[in-house]
């Protein structure tokens, strides 16, 4: 796996290569953009290792602390740096020296004052995460410090977002070129001439970095992307649809990863020899898919890969060539069997929880433990409509439960009949709600100008072009809003079960609806403030009903009787350092935790799974600990080969979780 170094009329001879690492949540995109910068700087390159996740685990994998300033990571002379993005620093850094010029093409290009467009740009523009990380990678490119920059994305759904990010800033400099247009117009007729100003100046620069990126992403030279898989069919299944979408971008693919390749054990044992079976026959599945595309293996480690030592080991392999694994014989195991008595899950929520959200980092198996309770708690109250709703951008419920699944609810084939699953489209429904948006200011304008001479087809473009600059997450929070309103007072649904996006991005939907509401708080006020021009009508209509539905949910998250939230882990050192992170931020933003799941506990009988079950042991205890910190209870979902999926699967896996109360102090 290696980038050539040119030396070309087209850019300068000392250049800066990009990786990309990509892939689901949680499996091991950290660990091998961190073990690839190791690779590269020990064969001299000048490396930068960047994580732009909301929820990093770089300092994790690394065993050191980083912040958003590249660091070395070692004291001795390898050419290593890394650092963990922070998006909103990055973005008020960026935007600090620039408000003033944003601001003033706003007021020029507007019938809205300097107060009105101040209020809005203070609660920042679209993409913040994304657009900041590109910013900072472009300024890191462009800086020529460095020999490869490799990148460790944020899982499936959200690096997809970060590749799209160059057209939504394009969009946003088209937004502000066409504020600007309406002074130069003015400007030009005045003197007979325009001389570009800072506001053109500034716009330039927006539409020049976005050309940039989209350039840069699409270099097959300068860029790869590595994307990461399992070898497990939900793992492979979106590996395919992540691979296609970087396809239909002409975004260039390097190869992929398969880590935690089980290797044969010494001894009997049937989990290893089970988990075999299971991960040749997803293999074969993917090579059969991806024909073309080289193949990289990493084996399963007995110790969690942290630090320079291990992670360099996992570097050298991945550079080394080897052919998919063939195996015999069975291919089931568990580590445990369901008890005769009470789900677990029943005994943790309260029986007026109206909203139970499953959430924690990528890969601890979120969608598979929010499948198995919905299966079980629509099977113990029949009576009570249960909708299963998935908000990740990279959907798997459909995997789990073995159904092709869209924003429809569906029944499950089989299952309870008032259980139904739908797999959220945020982009439609952000979509619609544009729709509603534009025929509004259509029918705002209409009434402006009606039976009057005034031209204002520019005001009209702006305003239909404003929602272009509404805060990053709107998109999935107008869909979570609206599927909420579901459960609201005397709403046909009992129960919603939401299978979030891996931590950082759930957090940010979860602290965006403060945000949001006060974005369409201040173009209501806005509004208000010109009513006697333009009056209410539509839009006004339209801006107070979000607003109400967005305090309805705010209200929602907050109270005790009717939310809970159920972070799921896994018992290793990366998912609980951000268990521990994820808690706090619940604690912090007042949304009630009913348990924490521990899932897929359990090993075989061979030396590896024993020294594997005892590291497993110590993390328990630590997860145990962090749950009796928080006052909660401790679930522990047992391992199975191959993982459960389908609804019979599902409800008896659900059926055999362990609980183990707080202890009180």
């Amino acid at each position: 796996m290696t980038i050539t170094r040119r030396a070309d009329r087209r850019h300068p001879p000392r250049t800066t290569d990009l990786r990309l690492v990509g892939g689901k949540g949680g499996v091991g995109k950290t660990t091998t953009a961190a073990a690839m910068g190791i690779a590269a700087a020990r064969k001299g390159l000048r490396t930068l290792v960047i994580s732009t996740d909301p929820a990093p685990s770089l300092a994790d994998a690394l065993d050191v602390r980083l912040g958003a300033t590249a660091r070395r990571v070692t004291s001795g002379t390898l050419p290593l740096h890394a650092l963990e993005l922070d998006a909103p620093r990055a973005f008020l850094k960026w935007v600090s020296g620039r408000r003033a010029v944003l601001e003033g093409i706003a007021v020029r290009g507007t019938w809205l004052d300097q107060e009105d467009v101040a209020r809005l740009l203070r609660l920042s523009l679209p993409g913040i995460d994304e657009v900041a990380a590109l910013f900072e990678i472009l300024a890191l490119v462009r800086s020529g410090r460095y020999d490869l920059v490799v990148v460790d994305t944020a899982p499936t759904g959200h690096t997809l977002r970060l590749l799209s990010m160059p057209e939504t800033l394009r969009r946003v400099a088209g937004v502000f070129d066409a504020m600007q247009s309406k002074h130069r117009a003015i400007v030009g007729a005045l003197r007979g001439y325009w001389q570009p100003d800072a506001g053109d100046i500034l716009i330039a620069e927006l539409a020049e970095a976005a050309a940039d990126l989209s350039s840069l992403l699409r270099d097959a030279e300068r860029m790869q992307v590595c994307w990461v898989t399992l070898p497990e069919p939900m793992a492979v299944s979106e590996t395919i649809d992540g691979i296609e979408d970087l396809r239909r971008g002409g975004i260039p693919l390097e190869s992929v990863v398969v880590n935690r390749l089980t290797a044969a054990p010494v001894s009997a044992c049937p989990r290893c020899a089970a988990r075999l079976v299971f991960e040749a026959r997803a293999l074969k599945d993917l090579r059969r898919r991806l024909p073309r595309v080289p193949l990289r293996f990493i084996r399963t480690r007995r110790v969690e890969p942290r630090g320079l030592s291990h992670l360099g080991a996992i570097g050298r392999e991945i550079g080394e060539t080897s052919s998919i694994p063939a195996a015999r014989g069975a291919a089931t195991w568990r580590a445990w069997s369901p008890e005769k008595k009470r789900p677990a899950i029943l005994e943790v929520l309260p029986v007026s929880t109206r909203l139970l959200m499953f959430g924690g980092k990528g890969g601890v198996g979120k969608t598979t433990c929010a499948a198995a309770a919905s299966l079980v708690l629509a099977a113990v109250a029949p009576r009570r409509r249960v909708l299963l709703v998935s908000t990740d951008p990279a959907h798997s419920a459909g995997d789990a439960l073995g159904l092709s699944l869209d924003d429809v609810p569906r029944l499950v084939p089989g299952g309870p009949r008032n259980l139904q699953v739908r797999e959220l489209d945020a982009a439609a429904r952000f979509a619609a709600l544009r729709d509603r948006y534009a025929a509004a200011i259509e029918a705002l304008f209409s009434r402006l100008t009606r039976g009057s001479a005034v031209d204002a087809s520019h005001d009209r473009r702006v305003l239909q072009e404003l929602i272009a600059l509404a805060p990053p997450g709107i998109d999935e929070l107008v869909a979570v809003a609206e599927v909420a309103d579901l459960v609201q007072g005397d709403g046909p649904v009992g129960l919603i079960v939401m299978d979030l996006a891996p931590s950082g991005h759930a957090l940010r939907l979860l602290e965006t609806p403060a945000l949001v509401q006060d974005w369409v708080k201040v173009l209501m006020a806005i509004l208000l403030k010109y009513r006697s021009i333009v009056g209410i009508g539509e839009l006004g209509e339209m801006l107070l009903g979000l607003s109400k539905s967005l305090g309805r949910l705010r209200e929602l998250l907050r109270d005790p009787d009717l939310c809970r939230f159920v972070p799921v882990a896994r018992a290793a050192a990366l998912p609980r350092a951000e268990t521990a992170r994820l808690l706090k931020r619940l604690s912090r933003l007042g949304i009630p935790v009913a348990a924490l799941i521990v899932n897929a506990a359990g090993r075989g009988s061979c030396g590896r799974c024993l020294a594997e079950s005892a590291a497993e042991r110590r993390e328990l205890r630590l997860l145990a600990e962090q749950a009796n910190a928080a006052g909660i209870p401790l679930l522990v979902a047992p391992e199975t080969v191959p993982p459960p999926a389908g609804r019979r699967a599902l409800r008896q896996w659900c059926e055999s979780w362990r609980g183990k109360p707080p202890r009180r102090s």
